[in-house]
C-alpha cells in the first residue's frame, strides 16, 4: 500500500485532528488528483467548521475547470472573513479558463486581472515577453518584495511556458548568469519556477546546492521545482543538505513530498544521524508525512520520549500517523485529549513556511507558529 492508498480513506473525516493533518500532508505534494481536490472543496463549502483548515492548505491545478463552480459557490456562501481563501484559489486559475468563466468570476477577482488575462491569452509572443521583462524590471526596482507584482510575474511566466515560448537555451543562459552572482535576480528566480513547470530534470544537480542560500523566494521556488520532478534522483541530490542546519527545513520538505521507499530510507537514516532537537523535529515531521509503516520505529522512539518542539506539533503528527496507518499506541488517548482541549485552528491567512511569523516573534513561520 502506497502513500495515496493510505491517506485516501481519511481524505474526508469527522476527526478534525486527522482532517487538518491530511490537508497539511497534501499541501506541497504535486500528485493530488483532481477528484480529491473536488471532494475537499465541496467539504469546505458544506462544512464551515473545516473551511479554513482545508482552504489554507489547498492547491489547485490551474486548468481544473470542474472546480470553478465549486469555488464560486463557496465564495458566494462564505462569511466575509473567509472569502479571501476562495479568492486566492480562483486567482490561481489559468487565464484562458478564467476568461471563459469571466461572468461568474468578476465579483471575486481584481479588475486589473482582466486586462492582464487579455494580454496573456490574445497577444503575440513578443508582446507577452515585453510584458514579462517590464514586470521583472519593476520588481528589481523595488526595495522589498512586491508580492502582488511577483504573483503577476508568475502568471506571465506560466503563460510563456504553456505556449511553448521558453527554450532550454534561454533557461541555461539565465541560470548560468545568476550562478555567478551572490544573489539571484527576480528573472533568475522566475526561471527556476519555469523549470518546474517544464519538468526539466537536467537542472537537479544545479538547483540542489542553492538550498544553502539565504534567499527565501528562491528557496520556495527551488523546493517546489525539485518536488515537482518526483524522482529518487532529486532525493539523492538533496540528501547532503538534509544534515545542514541552514538548509534542512527545505531539504526535508523536498524529500517529504517525494513518496518513494528511498525517500523514507533517507529520512530514517538522517533522523538517526542528527543530534540537535530542531533537526530531529524537522525530519520526524517529514517522516510522518510519508505515512510509511517502515518509519514507525523512529517515530515511536521520538514521540514516546514526549518531546516538546516549537517547530512541529508532535501530538497532532503522532496521533494522525498512528490513526492512518492503523496501529495503536499507548499515548493515543492522551494525544487526542490534549489536542481536543486545544481546540481547532483559528488562522485563516496563508503564510509561507519561510516568511516572517505573523505572531511578531521575528522568527520564520516554520520555526515559530508554523
Amino acid at each position: 500500500m502506497n502513500f495515496k492508498d493510505r491517506i485516501e480513506p481519511f481524505l474526508i473525516t469527522d476527526d478534525l485532528i486527522v482532517q487538518e493533518f491530511v490537508v497539511q500532508a497534501l499541501h506541497d505534494y504535486p500528485n493530488v488528483s483532481k477528484s480529491w481536490v473536488e471532494k475537499l472543496v465541496r467539504e469546505a463549502v458544506e462544512n464551515e467548521e473545516k473551511s479554513s483548515t482545508i482552504l489554507i492548505y489547498l492547491s489547485i491545478d490551474p486548468m481544473h475547470e470542474e472546480i470553478v463552480g465549486h469555488l464560486v459557490e463557496g465564495a458566494r456562501r462564505a462569511p466575509s472573513n473567509m472569502r479571501h481563501l476562495y479568492f486566492q484559489l480562483l486567482a490561481d486559475l489559468d487565464p484562458e479558463l478564467a476568461l471563459k468563466h469571466k461572468e461568474d468570476l468578476t465579483p471575486f477577482l481584481p479588475n486589473d486581472y482582466w486586462s492582464l488575462y487579455d494580454v496573456l491569452v490574445n497577444r503575440t509572443e513578443e508582446e507577452v515577453w515585453i510584458l514579462f521583462e517590464d514586470i521583472v524590471n519593476k520588481l528589481e526596482a523595488e526595495t522589498n518584495l512586491n508580492s502582488n507584482l511577483y504573483i503577476t510575474a508568475k502568471k506571465v511566466a506560466y503563460t510563456l511556458v504553456k505556449k511553448g515560448w521558453v527554450t532550454e537555451a534561454q533557461l541555461d543562459k539565465t541560470v548560468q548568469e545568476n550562478l555567478k552572482d551572490k544573489w539571484f535576480s527576480y528573472n533568475g528566480i522566475l526561471v527556476v519556477y519555469m523549470i518546474g513547470l517544464m519538468k526539466n530534470d537536467k537542472y537537479i544537480q544545479t538547483l540542489a546546492p542553492l538550498l544553502v542560500r539565504d534567499e527565501d523566494i528562491l528557496l520556495e521556488e527551488v523546493a517546489a521545482t525539485l518536488i515537482s520532478l518526483q524522482t529518487d534522483e532529486v532525493v539523492e541530490a538533496v540528501v547532503p543538505y538534509l544534515l545542514i542546519e541552514e538548509s534542512n527545513i527545505f531539504a526535508a520538505s523536498i524529500i517529504e513530498n517525494i513518496k518513494t521507499d528511498y525517500a523514507v530510507e533517507v529520512l530514517r537514516n538522517a533522523y538517526r544521524e542528527v543530534e540537535d532537537e530542531d533537526s530531529q523535529a524537522i525530519i520526524i515531521e517529514a517522516l510522518v508525512h510519508q505515512l510509511s509503516p517502515a518509519a514507525e520505529p523512529e517515530i515511536n522512539q521520538y514521540v514516546s520520549e514526549r518531546p516538546t518542539s516549537f517547530l512541529v506539533e508532535v501530538e497532532q503528527l503522532a496521533y494522525s500517523y498512528y490513526k492512518i496507518i492503523g496501529l495503536d499506541h499507548p499515548l493515543m488517548e492522551e494525544w487526542k485529549l490534549k489536542l481536543t482541549k486545544a481546540g481547532p485552528p483559528v488562522s485563516t491567512e496563508k503564510v509561507g513556511r519561510n516568511e516572517p511569523c505573523p505572531c511578531g516573534s521575528g522568527k520564520k513561520y516554520k520555526k515559530c507558529c508554523g
